[in-house]
Protein backbone atom coordinates (compact mmCIF):
# COMPACT_ATOMS: atom_id res chain seq x y z
CA UNK A 1 0.00 0.00 0.00
CA UNK A 2 1.56 3.66 -1.26
CA UNK A 3 0.80 6.16 0.88
CA UNK A 4 1.94 10.08 -0.01
CA UNK A 5 3.13 12.48 3.33
CA UNK A 6 3.99 16.32 2.15
CA UNK A 7 5.98 18.12 4.58
CA UNK A 8 7.09 21.90 4.75
CA UNK A 9 9.32 21.09 7.06
CA UNK A 10 12.86 22.61 6.10
CA UNK A 11 14.92 20.39 7.72
CA UNK A 12 14.09 16.48 7.65
CA UNK A 13 16.92 14.08 8.90
CA UNK A 14 14.87 10.63 7.31
CA UNK A 15 14.25 12.53 3.85
CA UNK A 16 18.23 13.49 3.87
CA UNK A 17 19.24 9.71 4.82
CA UNK A 18 17.08 8.29 1.94
CA UNK A 19 19.12 10.57 -0.68
CA UNK A 20 22.38 10.03 0.67
CA UNK A 21 21.66 5.86 -0.28
CA UNK A 22 19.63 6.62 -3.76
CA UNK A 23 20.29 9.97 -5.11
CA UNK A 24 23.80 9.75 -6.14
CA UNK A 25 25.10 12.27 -4.51
CA UNK A 26 22.69 14.60 -5.65
CA UNK A 27 22.51 17.18 -3.03
CA UNK A 28 20.13 19.55 -4.83
CA UNK A 29 16.74 17.32 -3.58
CA UNK A 30 18.22 17.33 0.05
CA UNK A 31 16.77 19.26 3.19
CA UNK A 32 20.09 20.96 3.37
CA UNK A 33 19.70 22.71 0.40
CA UNK A 34 16.21 23.81 1.13
CA UNK A 35 17.68 25.78 4.41
CA UNK A 36 20.09 27.14 1.61
CA UNK A 37 17.26 28.27 -0.57
CA UNK A 38 14.67 28.93 2.22
CA UNK A 39 17.38 32.10 3.59
CA UNK A 40 16.42 33.17 -0.43
CA UNK A 41 13.25 33.29 -0.26
CA UNK A 42 12.16 29.83 -1.37
CA UNK A 43 9.62 27.44 0.43
CA UNK A 44 10.96 23.83 0.17
CA UNK A 45 7.65 21.46 -0.18
CA UNK A 46 8.68 18.01 0.16
CA UNK A 47 6.45 14.99 -1.55
CA UNK A 48 7.59 11.81 0.34
CA UNK A 49 6.28 8.01 -0.93
CA UNK A 50 6.08 5.30 1.45
CA UNK A 51 5.63 1.49 1.22
CA UNK A 52 5.15 -0.22 4.27
CA UNK A 53 6.22 3.04 6.48
CA UNK A 54 9.47 2.56 4.30
CA UNK A 55 10.41 5.40 1.73
CA UNK A 56 10.54 4.23 -2.17
CA UNK A 57 11.01 7.86 -3.70
CA UNK A 58 9.62 11.90 -3.32
CA UNK A 59 10.99 15.15 -4.77
CA UNK A 60 11.39 18.24 -3.05
CA UNK A 61 9.69 21.07 -4.99
CA UNK A 62 11.16 24.57 -3.98
CA UNK A 63 8.42 27.48 -4.59
CA UNK A 64 8.27 30.80 -4.69
CA UNK A 65 4.80 33.05 -4.64
CA UNK A 66 3.73 35.31 -8.16
CA UNK A 67 1.80 38.03 -6.35
CA UNK A 68 -1.84 37.14 -6.83
CA UNK A 69 -1.95 34.53 -9.26
CA UNK A 70 -0.06 31.88 -7.07
CA UNK A 71 3.30 29.84 -7.24
CA UNK A 72 6.03 28.74 -9.47
CA UNK A 73 8.69 26.43 -8.78
CA UNK A 74 11.30 23.91 -9.51
CA UNK A 75 12.88 20.26 -8.46
CA UNK A 76 16.52 20.20 -9.07
CA UNK A 77 17.64 16.25 -9.57
CA UNK A 78 14.53 14.77 -8.77
CA UNK A 79 12.29 13.27 -8.30
CA UNK A 80 14.04 10.27 -6.73
CA UNK A 81 12.91 6.78 -6.54
CA UNK A 82 14.18 3.61 -4.75
CA UNK A 83 11.62 1.00 -6.43
CA UNK A 84 11.63 -0.41 -9.72
CA UNK A 85 7.87 -0.96 -9.81
CA UNK A 86 6.80 1.57 -12.17
CA UNK A 87 3.41 1.58 -9.93
CA UNK A 88 5.93 3.56 -7.40
CA UNK A 89 6.58 6.04 -10.30
CA UNK A 90 2.56 6.48 -11.41
CA UNK A 91 1.76 7.54 -8.31
CA UNK A 92 3.99 10.00 -7.39
CA UNK A 93 3.75 11.76 -10.66
CA UNK A 94 0.21 11.36 -9.50
CA UNK A 95 0.63 13.39 -6.20
CA UNK A 96 3.13 15.67 -7.56
CA UNK A 97 -0.30 16.62 -9.42
CA UNK A 98 -2.38 16.84 -6.72
CA UNK A 99 0.33 18.82 -4.43
CA UNK A 100 1.30 21.25 -7.23
CA UNK A 101 -2.53 22.34 -7.72
CA UNK A 102 -3.13 22.13 -3.97
CA UNK A 103 0.05 24.57 -3.51
CA UNK A 104 -1.72 27.06 -6.19
CA UNK A 105 1.57 25.95 -8.82
CA UNK A 106 1.24 27.27 -11.81
CA UNK A 107 4.93 26.33 -13.28
CA UNK A 108 7.00 24.07 -12.19
CA UNK A 109 10.50 22.82 -13.52
CA UNK A 110 12.13 19.23 -13.38
CA UNK A 111 15.42 18.65 -14.07
CA UNK A 112 15.85 15.26 -13.27
CA UNK A 113 18.42 13.14 -11.83
CA UNK A 114 21.32 11.26 -13.64
CA UNK A 115 20.33 7.47 -15.06
CA UNK A 116 16.46 9.16 -15.43
CA UNK A 117 15.92 9.13 -19.02
CA UNK A 118 12.92 6.67 -18.71
CA UNK A 119 11.03 9.23 -16.76
CA UNK A 120 12.04 12.23 -18.44
CA UNK A 121 9.84 9.99 -21.44
CA UNK A 122 7.02 9.41 -19.16
CA UNK A 123 6.94 13.16 -17.99
CA UNK A 124 6.49 14.26 -21.59
CA UNK A 125 3.37 11.75 -21.94
CA UNK A 126 1.94 13.49 -19.61
CA UNK A 127 2.07 16.17 -21.24
CA UNK A 128 5.53 18.30 -19.83
CA UNK A 129 7.70 20.15 -22.21
CA UNK A 130 11.32 19.23 -22.82
CA UNK A 131 13.56 22.58 -22.54
CA UNK A 132 17.46 23.60 -22.14
CA UNK A 133 16.93 25.72 -19.91
CA UNK A 134 18.32 24.44 -16.92
CA UNK A 135 18.83 25.22 -13.07
CA UNK A 136 21.79 22.99 -12.07
CA UNK A 137 24.55 21.73 -14.70
CA UNK A 138 23.52 19.86 -17.64
CA UNK A 139 26.56 18.18 -17.94
CA UNK A 140 29.38 17.39 -15.10
CA UNK A 141 32.29 14.92 -14.66
CA UNK A 142 33.14 12.78 -11.44
CA UNK A 143 36.18 10.71 -10.62
CA UNK A 144 36.22 7.28 -8.93
CA UNK A 145 38.26 7.99 -5.88
CA UNK A 146 37.38 4.32 -4.15
CA UNK A 147 40.77 2.71 -5.51
CA UNK A 148 44.29 4.09 -3.38
CA UNK A 149 45.57 7.36 -4.12
CA UNK A 150 48.63 6.11 -6.21
CA UNK A 151 46.55 4.55 -8.68
CA UNK A 152 43.62 7.29 -8.77
CA UNK A 153 47.02 9.48 -9.84
CA UNK A 154 48.10 6.57 -12.08
CA UNK A 155 44.73 6.90 -13.98
CA UNK A 156 45.52 10.61 -14.70
CA UNK A 157 46.58 11.87 -17.81
CA UNK A 158 50.61 11.66 -17.44
CA UNK A 159 50.28 16.14 -17.57
CA UNK A 160 47.76 16.58 -14.83
CA UNK A 161 50.06 14.46 -12.63
CA UNK A 162 52.87 16.93 -13.75
CA UNK A 163 50.81 19.74 -12.42
CA UNK A 164 49.74 18.35 -8.99
CA UNK A 165 53.74 17.14 -8.24
CA UNK A 166 55.32 20.41 -9.89
CA UNK A 167 52.81 22.88 -7.56
CA UNK A 168 53.99 21.44 -4.60
CA UNK A 169 58.00 21.37 -5.91
CA UNK A 170 57.73 25.21 -6.40
CA UNK A 171 56.21 25.89 -3.36
CA UNK A 172 52.24 25.98 -3.36
CA UNK A 173 51.05 24.83 -0.06
CA UNK A 174 47.25 24.08 0.79
CA UNK A 175 45.50 24.23 4.23
CA UNK A 176 41.79 23.54 5.62
CA UNK A 177 39.66 27.00 6.13
CA UNK A 178 38.08 27.83 8.29
CA UNK A 179 34.59 30.67 8.85
CA UNK A 180 37.53 33.09 9.43
CA UNK A 181 38.74 32.26 5.94
CA UNK A 182 35.23 33.40 4.22
CA UNK A 183 36.30 36.89 3.37
CA UNK A 184 39.02 35.52 1.39
CA UNK A 185 36.97 33.44 -0.52
CA UNK A 186 34.37 35.49 -1.15
CA UNK A 187 37.48 38.17 -2.32
CA UNK A 188 38.71 35.63 -4.45
CA UNK A 189 35.60 34.84 -5.63
CA UNK A 190 34.84 38.46 -6.75
CA UNK A 191 38.27 38.84 -8.48
CA UNK A 192 38.02 35.55 -10.17
CA UNK A 193 34.34 36.68 -11.78
CA UNK A 194 36.07 40.07 -12.85
CA UNK A 195 38.68 38.38 -14.79
CA UNK A 196 36.56 35.43 -16.56
CA UNK A 197 34.18 38.24 -17.43
CA UNK A 198 30.72 37.10 -15.41
CA UNK A 199 29.45 38.49 -12.56
CA UNK A 200 28.85 34.74 -10.19
CA UNK A 201 30.13 35.93 -7.15
CA UNK A 202 26.75 36.87 -5.22
CA UNK A 203 26.91 38.45 -2.01
CA UNK A 204 29.23 37.99 1.14
CA UNK A 205 26.02 36.24 3.29
CA UNK A 206 25.34 33.49 0.74
CA UNK A 207 28.95 32.54 1.94
CA UNK A 208 28.57 32.90 5.37
CA UNK A 209 24.81 31.35 4.87
CA UNK A 210 26.02 27.98 3.18
CA UNK A 211 28.97 27.67 5.61
CA UNK A 212 26.56 27.96 8.81
CA UNK A 213 24.73 25.03 7.44
CA UNK A 214 26.78 22.73 6.63
CA UNK A 215 30.08 23.28 8.50
CA UNK A 216 28.51 21.62 11.54
CA UNK A 217 28.44 18.43 9.86
CA UNK A 218 31.25 18.37 7.85
CA UNK A 219 29.57 18.63 4.56
CA UNK A 220 31.47 21.08 3.27
CA UNK A 221 35.45 21.43 2.62
CA UNK A 222 37.60 24.80 2.16
CA UNK A 223 40.40 24.71 1.03
CA UNK A 224 43.43 27.71 0.59
CA UNK A 225 46.33 27.89 -1.62
CA UNK A 226 49.21 29.42 -0.85
CA UNK A 227 52.30 31.07 -2.14
CA UNK A 228 55.15 32.68 0.01
CA UNK A 229 52.84 33.13 2.39
CA UNK A 230 49.87 34.55 0.66
CA UNK A 231 46.38 33.26 -0.72
CA UNK A 232 45.57 33.50 -4.43
CA UNK A 233 43.50 30.52 -4.72
CA UNK A 234 40.54 28.53 -3.32
CA UNK A 235 38.49 25.30 -3.51
CA UNK A 236 34.89 24.80 -1.41
CA UNK A 237 33.47 21.80 -1.75
CA UNK A 238 29.94 19.94 -0.81
CA UNK A 239 29.91 16.62 0.78
CA UNK A 240 26.75 14.81 0.19
CA UNK A 241 26.25 11.29 0.22
CA UNK A 242 28.98 9.35 -1.14
CA UNK A 243 30.18 12.38 -3.33
CA UNK A 244 32.17 15.81 -2.85
CA UNK A 245 30.94 18.65 -5.46
CA UNK A 246 33.52 21.16 -6.31
CA UNK A 247 31.46 24.34 -5.57
CA UNK A 248 33.77 27.30 -6.57
CA UNK A 249 37.72 26.84 -7.74
CA UNK A 250 38.68 30.10 -7.97
CA UNK A 251 42.16 32.87 -8.00
CA UNK A 252 43.20 35.94 -8.24
CA UNK A 253 45.56 35.51 -11.21
CA UNK A 254 48.31 35.29 -9.68
CA UNK A 255 50.51 32.50 -9.86
CA UNK A 256 48.66 30.83 -12.63
CA UNK A 257 51.89 28.70 -14.14
CA UNK A 258 52.10 27.25 -10.27
CA UNK A 259 49.04 24.88 -10.93
CA UNK A 260 47.67 25.31 -8.08
CA UNK A 261 44.01 24.35 -9.34
CA UNK A 262 45.44 21.01 -10.00
CA UNK A 263 46.42 20.91 -6.38
CA UNK A 264 43.55 21.91 -4.89
CA UNK A 265 41.51 19.37 -6.85
CA UNK A 266 44.17 16.71 -5.83
CA UNK A 267 43.83 18.01 -1.92
CA UNK A 268 40.34 17.56 -2.02
CA UNK A 269 39.93 14.18 -3.20
CA UNK A 270 42.47 12.99 -0.23
CA UNK A 271 39.92 14.48 1.82
CA UNK A 272 37.22 13.26 0.34
CA UNK A 273 38.58 9.56 0.49
CA UNK A 274 38.78 10.44 4.36
CA UNK A 275 35.60 10.48 4.41
CA UNK A 276 34.78 7.24 2.68
CA UNK A 277 33.33 8.90 -0.05
CA UNK A 278 32.83 7.23 -3.81
CA UNK A 279 33.78 9.87 -5.94
CA UNK A 280 34.86 13.40 -6.81
CA UNK A 281 32.93 15.80 -8.55
CA UNK A 282 34.59 18.79 -10.54
CA UNK A 283 31.56 20.20 -11.39
CA UNK A 284 30.04 21.59 -14.45
CA UNK A 285 31.22 21.41 -18.17
CA UNK A 286 29.15 23.08 -21.04
CA UNK A 287 26.68 21.20 -22.65
CA UNK A 288 27.80 21.47 -26.18
CA UNK A 289 31.15 20.16 -25.01
CA UNK A 290 29.66 16.93 -23.74
CA UNK A 291 27.80 16.38 -26.45
CA UNK A 292 31.53 16.65 -28.04
CA UNK A 293 32.71 14.47 -26.12
CA UNK A 294 29.82 11.54 -25.88
CA UNK A 295 30.24 11.62 -29.38
CA UNK A 296 34.25 11.20 -29.69
CA UNK A 297 35.00 14.49 -31.42
CA UNK A 298 37.45 16.39 -31.06
CA UNK A 299 36.97 19.02 -28.50
CA UNK A 300 36.85 23.25 -29.39
CA UNK A 301 39.71 25.29 -28.57
CA UNK A 302 37.89 27.78 -26.79
CA UNK A 303 37.32 28.71 -22.92
CA UNK A 304 35.08 25.70 -22.23
CA UNK A 305 36.67 23.42 -24.43
CA UNK A 306 39.91 23.94 -22.58
CA UNK A 307 38.60 23.48 -19.12
CA UNK A 308 36.24 20.34 -20.54
CA UNK A 309 40.05 18.65 -21.37
CA UNK A 310 41.49 20.04 -17.73
CA UNK A 311 38.87 18.36 -15.73
CA UNK A 312 38.49 15.19 -18.07
CA UNK A 313 42.59 14.94 -17.28
CA UNK A 314 42.13 13.68 -13.84
CA UNK A 315 40.52 10.42 -15.65
CA UNK A 316 37.37 11.53 -15.14
CA UNK A 317 34.06 9.92 -16.01
CA UNK A 318 30.99 12.20 -18.14
CA UNK A 319 27.69 12.99 -16.49
CA UNK A 320 24.87 13.81 -18.59
CA UNK A 321 21.56 15.04 -17.58
CA UNK A 322 18.86 13.07 -18.75
CA UNK A 323 16.61 16.64 -19.39
CA UNK A 324 14.64 19.28 -18.04
CA UNK A 325 11.00 19.40 -18.49
CA UNK A 326 8.75 22.27 -17.84
CA UNK A 327 4.98 21.45 -16.43
CA UNK A 328 2.21 23.77 -16.86
CA UNK A 329 -0.09 23.51 -14.80
CA UNK A 330 -2.34 25.68 -16.72
CA UNK A 331 -4.75 24.33 -19.31
CA UNK A 332 -3.86 22.78 -21.74
CA UNK A 333 -0.14 21.67 -20.45
CA UNK A 334 0.94 21.99 -23.99
CA UNK A 335 0.74 25.72 -23.41
CA UNK A 336 4.20 25.67 -21.73
CA UNK A 337 5.98 25.83 -24.68
CA UNK A 338 4.45 29.24 -25.17
CA UNK A 339 4.23 30.02 -21.73
CA UNK A 340 8.23 30.15 -20.64
CA UNK A 341 9.92 32.54 -23.71
CA UNK A 342 7.26 34.61 -23.28
CA UNK A 343 8.40 35.18 -19.36
CA UNK A 344 12.03 34.34 -20.36
CA UNK A 345 11.20 38.20 -22.65
CA UNK A 346 10.37 39.92 -19.23
CA UNK A 347 13.73 39.88 -17.49
CA UNK A 348 12.76 41.71 -14.26
CA UNK A 349 9.60 39.51 -13.55
CA UNK A 350 11.94 36.72 -14.43
CA UNK A 351 14.55 37.87 -11.95
CA UNK A 352 11.39 38.43 -9.22
CA UNK A 353 10.05 34.72 -9.57
CA UNK A 354 13.71 33.27 -9.64
CA UNK A 355 16.04 35.02 -8.02
CA UNK A 356 18.08 38.06 -10.06
CA UNK A 357 21.30 35.83 -10.62
CA UNK A 358 19.37 32.57 -12.19
CA UNK A 359 16.95 34.91 -13.87
CA UNK A 360 19.97 36.85 -15.55
CA UNK A 361 21.44 33.49 -16.30
CA UNK A 362 18.12 32.51 -18.14
CA UNK A 363 17.97 35.16 -20.13
CA UNK A 364 21.27 35.44 -20.90
CA UNK A 365 20.73 31.39 -21.91
CA UNK A 366 17.70 31.96 -24.47
CA UNK A 367 19.00 35.18 -26.04
CA UNK A 368 22.21 33.03 -27.06
CA UNK A 369 19.93 30.48 -28.16
CA UNK A 370 18.18 32.91 -30.55
CA UNK A 371 21.00 33.88 -31.98
CA UNK A 372 22.46 30.74 -32.95
CA UNK A 373 18.63 29.91 -34.38
CA UNK A 374 18.92 33.29 -36.73
CA UNK A 375 22.49 32.15 -37.87
CA UNK A 376 21.32 29.07 -38.87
Amino acid sequence: MLEALVSKEVVDPEWDGFLEVWSGGCYQQSSLWARLRAIQGWTPVRLVVREHSEIVGGIQMLLRPLPLLGNVGYASKGPVIASKDPAVLEFLLDQVDRVARAEHVLFLKIQLPYGADGLGRRLFERGAQPSEISVSPLATVRIDIRPEPEDILARMHHKARYNIRRADRVGVTVRRGTEADIPTLYRLAKTHSGLQGYHGAGVEKNYYDMWSILSPDDHIGLFLAEYKGEVFAANASTLFGDVVTNRWLVDDGRYRNLNAHSRLHWEVMLWAKERGCAWYDLGKIALPVARALTRGEPLPDTGRGRQARFKMSFGSQLMVSPGVYDVSFIWPRRLTGRLVPALVNMQPLLGFLIGGRLGGHIHRRYRETQKKSQMT
